[in-house]
């Protein structure tokens, strides 16, 4: 009986130092950091002018622009601005003009041309018809920045 509860015994502290030095069956989380809005634009539609959602943008690629494209989520493929406004602050003086199109007017890009270094532009109040036709939705937008 004393050999039986001495296996036990001994049988028990193996099992424990065994168990000791085996990893825990939960699984191991990696944290992943949140996307930047400079780094992945805000899901859903976004507005690109000369080829950038917002940013620094330079008077030769604002003279190649004639319209706004949109990008972003699937549905983005399909989606056509009908609306929007261009607000620019030249030397601290503000101006809007709006738009019924994706298209610049001759007045937004006559304006644009004539924004100096430090100037800013933005594209506001941006609806679009998703591909039935029907259904509107907003765009976002960033500030550019004339360098």
């Amino acid at each position: 009986m004393k050999s039986t509860i001495k296996n036990f015994l001994f049988s028990a502290a193996v099992l424990l130092l065994t168990c000791s030095f085996v990893g825990s069956p939960v699984s191991h989380v990696e944290r992943t950091p949140k996307p930047t809005l400079k780094s992945a634009p805000v899901g859903g539609i976004y507005v690109v002018f000369a080829g950038k959602f917002g940013g620094n943008v330079s008077k030769k690629e604002i003279a190649s622009q004639r319209e706004l494209k949109v990008e972003g989520c699937d549905i983005a493929n399909a989606a056509r601005i009908f609306q929007y406004t261009l607000v620019t602050t030249k030397n601290g003086k503000t101006s809007s003009l709006q738009s019924k199109s994706n298209a610049l007017t001759q007045e937004m890009i006559t304006q644009l041309k004539s924004l100096a270094p430090g100037d800013e532009f933005e594209f506001k109040q941006i609806k679009a018809y998703l591909s039935n036709g029907k259904d509107v939705v907003d765009v976002h937008a960033k500030k550019y920045v004339v360098v």
